[in-house]
Parts: C-alpha cells; structure tokens; sequence
C-alpha cells in the first residue's frame, strides 16, 4: 500500500484523472520485458543489459552501470530506437532511479568523462516526429534533472536548446511536461538565469490559473518561483510580474497542502526582500494567511507554520504602516488601495499630517487636481482627504485652504463610465466635508 501510495504521488499527471491509473500506466510499462538481443543499438550488450531490473533497487542498479558504465551509452543509442515499449521501459527505469536515489546521477557524470553523449540522444528522441507524449514528458525530465544535477557536463547553448525546443508550439511534451523540465533546470544556480531570461518562461509560469489549475501545476509554478527567490536579479522580474498578487491568489483557493506550504516557504524567502516585503504588506497576503488556519489540513504541523508567517507578515505591517510609507507613495505620484488607507491608520496618523507645513496634504491635494492623475488614485485621494477631514481638528479648514472642494464635487459628477469608483468615493468625502460643516453650526 505505501508503495502504491509513492507512485502515486510520484506520477501525477496534467490533467484531473485519477492518479491510479497514472501509477497503472507506470506498472504497465515496466512489466513490459525488452528483448535486448533483438535490438540493433543493444544486442551486443545484451547480456549485460538483462541484468538491469526495474523492480531491484537503486543501490544495485546505479553499481552495476557503475561497473559497466558503457551500457549507459547503449541506453542512450536505444533512444533512437522506433519500438516506443522499450525506450519507454527505458525512460521510466532512469526516472524511479533517479528519483530513488539521487546519487545515482553520478553515473551521468562519469559517463560525460568517458565521451558518452547523453544531451543529443536525449534531444533527438524529443525532436522525433510523432513521438508519443509520455516519452516527450520523461525524456525532458530525464535531460533537465541531469543538466541541473551535472551542470559542468552541458553548456549554456545546451539549457537553450532545450528550451526553445520545449516551449516551441510543436513540442510534443504536455504542459506539465513543458513546466517539471523547467523547474528541474531551475534548481541549478549554473543555469537559472538563462532558463528564467530565455523568451517564453516567465509567460509559461505565470500564465498558470490560480482558481483552476490542477495542483500539479500550481505546485511547478510556486516551486519555480521558490527556485527564484534565491536570486536577486530574478527578484526584480518577479515583482514586475506580481508575483505576490500571484501567491495571494494561490494561498485563496488551493486546498493542496503542498502547494500551500511551499508557498509559506517562498514567503519566508521574501520578507528578506524590502520591495516584495512592501507587496507582502500591501497585496493582503497576511489576510490570506490568516484565513488558512481556518480550514481542514490533515498535517496538523502546517497550522503552526501558517501562525509563524501570520506573526512574521504582522511585525512587516505593523513595521510599515507608517506616515514616512504614505509619504513615499505620494512622491510616487499613484496610490493604490492598502493597509496605509485603511481607518485603522488614519486614526493612528492623522496628526503627523502636520509635518513640513502640511507637506503631505498638499501632494495629496495636488493629486486631486492634477487632470493627468489616474482614476484608482482619485478615488483612494478622496478617500483619504474624507479621512482627514474627519479625524484632523483643523481638517475642515486645511482643506478649504487648499481649494480641493470644488474639485471633489466635480468628481462626484463625472460621467465616464471609468470613475465610477471615483464617484463614490468623492460623494463619500463630500458627506464627511457637509458633516464637519454642521458640526461646526452646532458648535
């Protein structure tokens, strides 16, 4: 059972059918018995070659083409081979062997030594007109995995290659395929910058649904961004793309503890990082953290790491959510909805306003007038000036100073269908300025 339940887990498929019968294919396809002297590339070692079994461990396998390491190139010469049984037979056994025991990639390093080439077999097997998908997937993962492991075997043009094979309209790998041979090359420090600069990349990994995409490839998007996180270059790219947005999304509807917990490790890596930390405050991740522990997780661990990165995300918005944050925003010239326009800061800040003579209302306030500001910025300035006037003794009069009232009622009845938002919020300031009028009349 636990056996079934590894392969299982080790040959989820891109689409949603049930993973039994991926692990029913994996049998299938190692009960097959190749007949290795009937075999132009591997009848002359075809007395060696039966002594690899798919059902023997890995230790045992890896010592004997350790011992043999020339069969390591008749396996690749047998790539070429038509039959698709054995080359599948093939492709599946390197796989469970490499996923087994990832010693055994030194194999492919001594065979590199010995002048056996593993790139071109590997890569003529992918270029094969009507290859079957499964061997696409497995060949692409095989090649990727030992670039990444053995990267000094394989150069820069190598990683290209494949690629651009792989992301071509016409590759005949699956879209998980295409995802897990990126991923593999990614984990490689060598690699990763030619792999996530290569054109196409980026758009394949960001282009996955958050809300619908199956796991599996939820999972392949979040790891290659986990891979990322470790390079500041690819940091800046990442952030450009909204890679928090994209996280935030993730954390919302998958229900995968897997992908969940290795989105709290890509997190973990981000609070490092002040831009993504600022998106990490801004983009409502601690909400979205803070609703996880509020569903059913089998593994009772993962609740306290949801707690830790809810506590780590806290100090970050409690360390942020100040006047000298808002300020930057404004000098920026664009606001956007967040934790600096909430009442909660308003109520805690509404004072140092009187910084710099007012400094920071009066680039507010050239906001509102300026006819080259954006709509969400309109509508989060008359928020904010609705805030001001409320909870500021003197807000009512700094604002009439300012001359802005004229500008918010001709807001309130802009008739684009693009301000509506804008609307509503100018008529929400407009009542809050009304209301400090008849509270002064009261007075």
């Amino acid at each position: 059972m636990a056996e079934a339940a590894s392969l299982m887990e080790k040959y989820q498929v891109a689409d949603r059918s049930d993973l039994s019968k991926a692990a029913e294919t994996h049998q299938m396809i190692l009960a097959f018995k190749p007949e290795w002297e009937s075999y132009e590339a591997t009848k002359g070692c075809a007395h060696i070659m039966k002594l690899i079994e798919a059902d023997a461990s890995a230790i045992k396998n890896k010592a004997l083409i350790q011992a043999h390491i020339a069969i390591l190139g008749n396996c690749m010469a047998a790539m070429s081979m038509q039959d698709d049984k054995p080359v599948q037979w093939l492709l599946t056994f390197f796989y469970d062997l490499l996923r087994e025991d990832s010693t055994a990639y030194a194999i492919f390093e001594e065979a590199a030594k010995a002048q056996i080439a593993i790139y071109k077999p590997l890569m003529a097997l992918l270029g094969r007109q009507a290859v079957d998908s499964y061997s696409a997937d497995k060949a692409a993962w095989l090649l990727s995995a030992v670039m990444s492991h053995v990267p000094g075997c394989f150069s820069q043009a190598d990683v290209t290659g494949l690629m651009v094979l792989l992301l071509d309209s016409k590759s005949p790998c699956t879209e998980l395929g295409v995802l897990e041979a990126i991923t593999n090359v990614l984990k490689s420090d060598v690699f990763r910058s030619a792999v996530w600069t290569q054109p196409g990349v980026m758009d394949r990994i960001f282009s996955i649904d958050s809300k619908s995409a199956p796991s599996p490839y939820l999972y392949k998007c979040v790891f290659a961004i986990w891979m990322l996180s470790f390079d500041s270059e690819a940091t800046k790219t990442l952030q450009e793309r909204q890679v928090i947005k994209k996280l935030r999304d993730i954390l919302s509807h998958s229900r995968v503890e897997k992908v969940i917990r290795l989105c709290l490790t890509v997190l973990k890596n981000f609070l490092g990082n002040k831009g993504l930390c600022e998106d990490i405050v801004e983009e409502g991740i601690l909400e979205a953290v803070q609703q996880l522990e509020y569903r059913d997780w089998r593994d009772t661990e993962l609740y306290n790491d949801i707690r830790d990165m809810a506590i780590q995300i806290s100090s970050e918005v409690n360390e942020m959510s100040n006047f000298e944050r808002y300020e930057r925003e404004l000098q920026i010239g664009h606001l956007q909805w967040g934790f600096i326009h909430s009442s909660k800061f308003w109520a805690e800040n509404a004072l140092k306003f009187e910084a710099n003579d007012f400094r920071a209302l009066k680039m507010l306030a050239g906001l509102l007038l300026s006819p080259l500001t954006d709509c969400t910025t309109l509508a989060v300035a008359c928020h904010d000036l609705g805030e001001f006037v409320t909870l500021h003794p003197l807000g009512k009069k700094k604002v009439a100073q300012l001359q802005v009232k004229e500008r918010v009622m001709e807001l309130m009845g802009s008739t684009e269908a693009s301000y509506r938002e804008v609307r509503r919020e100018a008529l929400l300031c407009c009542q809050k300025l009304m209301l400090n009028k008849w509270q002064d009349m009261e007075k």
